[in-house]
């Protein structure tokens, strides 16, 4: 009865960390692209210091599916023996990935943590002596180093982009999407508060989405065309809401808007760039999940010994027809 119990258990114990999204991809073993089932801290602890570890949240979002994407890539691109690429489904499962891999007492890790309340468990990390890069979301914590893009660079930029093609005079509807939290505060913060300083003449009108989704895009699209019957261009903050939007635009056959942003650095949006047709120009500003390439690039020196910048933080880049091309890359999810 006790061998029956002792079974169920292990095999409970392999259900519960597949559910949690651990892979690891070992390149020096034929079978690298398969998951393997991972063994317990115990038994692999002080084994694994050359193991270099991406800790992030499921993908919710396509952006999180580019972070993912382009972690491997870069793991592949420094020929590394052995890597993991973990996704979590929420804070509590994502603290206890970063336990197990502080026992186990990994090479690196770079942690996109889902909140601040990681920071206890980023605190143990750092304790055991194994770098650590935070990427795109801040912890408390000493880490070797911060990888990310300026949300709020992004919002002055763009406000530049659209206030010197308006000649400062206009009207401009600004997306809001409040359940993103700080991500939206900043790129909308930036880009009220340039627009006030350097064009006070270009009227602002507000948009609220509840989610960055294009069907939320097209709702909200249509609800502040119907109420705003001249608008001059419209401040998106996010390339799949900006989907939906274009296509509000479209429906109702809209000509007055002659700008449309967009934020991220989704394949989808871009290829909307680069295959515009219409009246009304494209752009978006990049926030793009690539930096993590960066980040992985970050932990491998660390990993080696070598120092690293305590905070990058990477420029936002304005992307029309005319450069599209250099942002593209058609085998990424996003």
């Amino acid at each position: 009865m006790k061998r029956i119990l002792k079974m169920l258990g292990l095999v409970f114990l392999g259900l519960t960390l597949v559910a949690g999204g651990l892979t690891l991809f070992d390149q020096s073993n034929s079978s690298a692209s398969a998951a393997t089932k991972v063994k317990t801290s115990k038994k692999v602890s002080g084994v694994d210091k050359d193991t270099l570890v991406v800790d992030m949240p499921a993908a919710d979002h396509g952006w999180l599916s580019g972070v993912a994407y382009y972690a491997q890539q870069e793991c592949k691109a420094l020929h590394l023996k052995k890597y993991r690429v973990i996704t979590a489904a929420n804070v509590n499962d994502q603290t206890s990935q970063l336990n197990e891999l502080t026992n186990q007492k990994v090479g690196a890790i770079v942690l996109e943590p889902y909140t601040g309340e990681l920071s206890v468990a980023a605190r143990k990390v750092v304790k055991a002596n194994i770098p650590l890069v935070i990427f795109d979301r801040k912890v408390n914590a000493n880490y070797n180093g911060f990888v990310a893009g300026s949300n709020t660079e992004i919002g002055k930029t763009s406000a530049d982009y659209l206030g010197s093609k308006l000649n400062g005079k206009g009207t401009i509807a600004v997306l809001s999407v409040p359940s993103s939290g700080s991500v939206s505060s900043e790129r909308v913060g930036g880009f009220k508060k340039e627009m006030k300083a350097k064009y006070p003449n270009i009227k602002l009108v507000t948009m609220t989405a509840d989610a960055f989704t294009q069907k939320d895009g097209l709702q909200t699209g249509q609800d502040m065309l119907t109420a705003h019957k001249h608008v001059d261009a419209i401040y998106s903050i996010d390339d799949e809401s900006s989907m939906g939007i274009l296509q509000a635009i479209k429906e109702a056959k809209r000509t007055d808007v002659k700008y449309l942003s967009g934020c991220g650095g989704s394949q989808a949006y871009l290829k909307k760039i680069k295959n515009n047709k219409d009246s009304i120009k494209l752009f978006t500003a990049t926030y793009s999940p690539t930096m993590m390439r960066i980040a992985v690039r970050e932990a491998n020196s660390a990993m080696h010994g070598k120092k690293i910048p305590k905070n990058k933080i990477i420029k936002t880049n304005i992307v029309t027809k005319s450069n599209v091309n250099k942002f593209m890359d058609s085998n990424s999810p996003y």
